[in-house]
């Protein structure tokens, strides 16, 4: 089941992290081991993904968050950092490998990059 909303404004150039937790219609954990998570921002939703402001995938690794349904989305300091300033479009895509593929957009919508003051990242 998916749904449309928007995520909170972030800093350009700050750690965004999202804490996930996937379960069943009757609030069971899915084992989500070897699933694959794409986050996409774009600019327009037309815009093709090779044009993505910002697409990530991560996929999610054996061990005990994985099999009891629970995994983190991180953009770091870099990625965010070069995204400028605004408003796009994104959605959270979770893919099971397969032939086909078993895909499922979990939620879409609008979010906001905020103008940084501070862009030292004291590296």
């Amino acid at each position: 089941m998916s749904s449309n909303s928007n995520l909170s404004a972030f800093y350009r150039g700050d750690t965004k992290v999202w804490g996930l937790s996937f379960k069943d219609s009757v609030g069971a954990p899915i084992d989500v081991t070897g699933h694959e998570l794409w986050f996409t921002m774009k600019r327009e939703i037309t815009d093709l993904d090779e044009d993505a402001v910002l697409q990530k995938k991560i996929i999610f690794s054996s061990g005990a968050e994985s099999e009891n349904g629970i995994g983190t989305l991180t953009l770091d300091s870099t990625e965010t950092g070069a995204i400028d300033p605004g408003n796009y479009f994104f959605d959270l895509q979770k893919v099971i490998p397969g032939s086909p593929p078993i895909v499922a957009t979990l939620i879409s919508g609008k979010i906001s990059v905020l103008p940084d003051v501070t862009r030292s990242t004291g590296a």
